[in-house]
């Protein structure tokens, strides 16, 4: 059949593309963390690419060694699981999770070096095997998920929230891959049902991108490594750490919208730099993530507050530190993942722990 392109093929064609260039900008990033998201958009870019190849027939005019992109299923759980247990100052990662993907390798290159085919019952056994993987994966990822959100510590709900909206797409994928095999196997799939995979992986590739764009701080590079030259022991980070979660439960300094990380380092006769390096290491975000919590724990208390219940959200706003609606908006959503409305119409009595600053340690 003579190679050609439709309407999909080329819409799937653009989606990979893009995927190629989203991937270079998250691996340019410089991060350990951000390369295993990087390399998990590679790898759907990569696998929707082969399928465009193989439903437009160009694949016979390619080595047929580029099927092996179909073994890419087995990276994308553990690439998935390990980014999700890594932030700034833990990195995970364990080579024997992509074991499979070599057995696969082998499978692959073992048939084509001595073109070998493969019985039927061993290459439906081989995509059982496939989704299977994903859904053990997909399993795993939400137990880690649970798990982690039963322990939360300071500021760490927004990137749960991001955590489950990635748990969430992989396993959208991980359903619609076995949805399509299920229907293969009952001879029940229809030409309209052919790109469900493809679909999937675009939508994947799509949602990372919208996010990443979006939410700029949530692919940031790991900024760890500037202290490893520090003087500044973990004794020393940790007794600085508490003085200054003192001096801002106490004196409420962040109230003051014009806050700088230089006139707070002079109210408590700190190095601004060593303020900094124990923000970051010890608490894993930047100055004005960790001056917002405060300013979002002093707006949650007005807003649950009833005297105050006819306060406008610009004066809640000012009142607890911002100088505009807007950032305003963005901090507490980005803290507590809804919106400062939303939050006065929960009418909540108490302010869950895992989304308050840890004023009290």
């Amino acid at each position: 059949m003579e190679p050609s392109l439709n309407t999909w093929t080329i819409i799937f064609l653009i989606a990979a593309v893009q995927g190629f260039f989203l991937s270079i900008m998250i691996l340019l990033r410089g991060s350990r963390v951000n390369n295993l998201l990087g390399f998990l958009v590679l790898s759907f870019s990569i696998m929707l690419l082969y399928y465009v190849t193989y439903w437009t027939h160009y694949d016979q005019l390619l080595p047929g060694s580029i099927a092996l992109a179909q073994g890419l299923t087995y990276v994308l759980g553990p690439l998935v699981y390990f980014y999700l247990q890594s932030d700034r100052k833990n990195f995970h990662f364990n080579i024997w999770h992509f074991l499979p993907f070599v057995f696969y390798m082998f499978y692959f290159l073992i048939q084509t070096a001595f073109n070998i085919s493969y019985p039927p019952y061993m290459r439906a056994a081989q995509v059982v095997v496939q989704c299977l993987h994903l859904l053990l994966y997909s399993t795993i990822i939400f137990w880690y998920i649970n798990h982690t959100g039963s322990n939360l510590r300071n500021g760490e709900l927004a990137s749960l929230l991001w955590c489950k909206k990635i748990a969430y797409a992989f396993t959208g994928y991980s359903l619609s891959f076995l949805g399509y095999y299920v229907l293969v196997f009952t001879n029940t799939l229809k030409i309209e049902y052919d790109y469900m995979i493809s679909v999937a992986s675009s939508l994947f590739i799509y949602f990372i991108g919208y996010h990443g764009y979006q939410n700029p701080h949530i692919l940031k590079a790991n900024d760890i490594t500037k202290y490893t030259r520090s003087s500044l022991s973990a004794a020393a980070s940790r007794a600085i750490l508490t003085h200054l979660k003192e001096y801002m439960k106490s004196e409420k300094p962040y109230l003051d919208s014009n806050l700088k990380l230089q006139q707070l380092a002079e109210n408590l006769n700190l190095s601004s730099h060593h303020i900094s390096q124990c923000i970051n290491e010890l608490e894993g975000q930047h100055f004005s993530d960790f001056v917002n919590q405060y300013r979002i724990h002093e707006a949650q208390l007005m807003l649950r507050d009833p005297s105050q219940a006819h306060k406008k959200i610009i004066h809640i706003a000012l009142d607890s530190g911002f100088n505009n609606k807007v950032s305003f908006n963005n901090a507490f959503k980005k803290i507590t993942g809804i919106t400062p409305s939303d939050f006065r119409d929960l009418h909540l009595t108490t302010i869950p722990e895992s989304i308050t600053p840890e004023v009290n340690r």
